[in-house]
């Protein structure tokens, strides 16, 4: 939100929370309501799980917000405003991972997401839940319907994953035509940098920071949280809000196709993990692997 207003003042910001949290959080909420317009207490059912609170405010938000509506996943950055010509239907999305499910890098995943939920949405176009458009009209309407409806069965299974649901509702709506927004309103940058250097959303997936925080983008690592946390918006992360595009806390390389398999496999996830303990001074068996590789290395380029 922060951001938002920095390249956008003028926006419009709704915020939408729980009972619960509106009782339990308040310091917190406190400051965070200096960048809201519109503060909306959504009644969720006590039986709900924590967990799950958020997907189901989300898939119901239609209910709540009066008049178009860009959603925004908390775990993202804005770098430029937007353009209300981009938004030429009722609801509209941006591909999970820039691509095709087919040519997806983590298919077999998704697929494995869509049997636990008992929920395959049949889809060619895989649209991610963290950037929609929602036009106030009765498409719009029918189609957050159907996504609550459907979320809710989804959930009986104990999983509270909305994207299964949400293509499910695209699919009803839209069958194979689904209505996309331009890729640089969701710039996933742990799926892909098409659309980095141009992005108005940058999308970094704070659920894939590792414990130790050693992703490349700043607003990925774990210790920046950490930072803000205790110390606020202080001077340095304004200016990183300021300057996304060269938000970065160590030096990084572009990796090649045959790097990004290699990442995939059971092998490098291994020895990274080795490495990683090493490195942070935890028990490792990473210099007798490596001594042993070397040992082979040199027999091999011997012969």
């Amino acid at each position: 939100m922060a951001s938002l207003k920095n390249v956008q003042p003028d926006a419009f910001v709704t915020l939408l929370v729980d009972c619960q949290t509106d009782k339990d959080f308040l310091s917190d909420l406190e400051r965070i309501k200096k960048y809201v317009n519109e503060y909306i207490i959504v009644p969720v059912e006590d039986c709900v799980p924590p967990i799950a609170k958020s997907r189901y405010i989300k898939t119901s938000m239609r209910k709540y917000v009066k008049g178009d509506f860009l959603y925004i996943d908390a775990d993202t950055v804005w770098n430029t405003p937007v353009s209300e010509s981009d938004f030429t239907h009722d609801v509209m999305g941006v591909l999970d991972g820039h691509c095709l499910l087919a040519t997806h890098p983590l298919k077999k995943e998704i697929e494995a997401d869509f049997k636990r939920v008992n929920c395959d949405p049949g889809v060619e176009r895989y649209v991610n839940g963290g950037v929609l458009f929602s036009k106030d009209s009765s498409i719009s309407r029918a189609f957050f319907d159907l996504w609550h409806k459907k979320w809710l069965q989804t959930s009986e299974t104990g999983c509270f994953i909305d994207m299964p649901s949400l293509n499910v509702a695209f699919k009803e709506v839209y069958g194979n035509d689904v209505p996309l927004l331009p890729g640089v309103y969701n710039c996933q940058i742990s799926r892909s940098w098409k659309y980095f250097v141009k992005a108005k959303l940058i999308h970094f997936f704070t659920g894939w920071m590792t414990e130790c925080g050693d992703k490349a983008y700043a607003f990925q690592r774990k210790a920046f949280w950490e930072f803000v946390r205790t110390n606020g918006l202080d001077d340095s992360v304004v200016d990183m809000l300021k300057n996304p595009l060269s938000a970065f806390a160590i030096p990084i390389e572009i990796c090649d196709g045959v790097d990004l398999e290699l990442r995939k496999t059971a092998t490098y996830g291994l020895l990274r993990d080795m490495f990683e303990r090493k490195i942070y001074g935890k028990r490792s068996r990473f210099d007798l692997v490596e001594k042993i590789v070397g040992k082979l290395s040199a027999i091999f380029d011997g012969g």
